[in-house]
């Protein structure tokens, strides 16, 4: 009987290191966009250049550094989650760099 209680206690201590898939994405979706909200808010410079690489970056750079993290320490699942947000992130920052440029090819015209 005691044998039985200890592999449920061990099985939920594997479970709990593993972390949560949905605290992940959420820890790294949400720092990401404190991030982006320092790009919009904080003039750089003159132009906003700066601002626009934050902009694009923050969430890749963020997700991409809580996925190094949390591999090394072995929570698989929130690394998972941070993953998921780092290919959104990608997404963003090529959407951001198009737009960027189209607004610049605008000004030559």
């Amino acid at each position: 009987m005691e044998e039985a209680v200890s592999d449920e206690e061990s099985n939920q201590k594997i479970e709990d290191s593993q972390g949560s898939f949905l605290f992940g994405s959420g820890f790294a979706l949400l720092s990401g966009l404190v991030v982006m909200g320092i790009g919009f808010t904080v003039p750089l410079d003159q132009f906003g250049f700066w601002n626009v690489v934050i902009i694009a970056l923050s969430l890749p750079v963020v997700a991409g550094s809580l996925v190094i993290k949390w591999k090394g320490s072995g929570k698989k699942a929130m690394a998972k989650g941070a993953m998921t947000i780092l290919v959104i992130g990608g997404i963003v920052m090529i959407g951001v760099t198009i737009w960027f440029i189209s607004i610049l090819n605008s000004l030559g015209n």
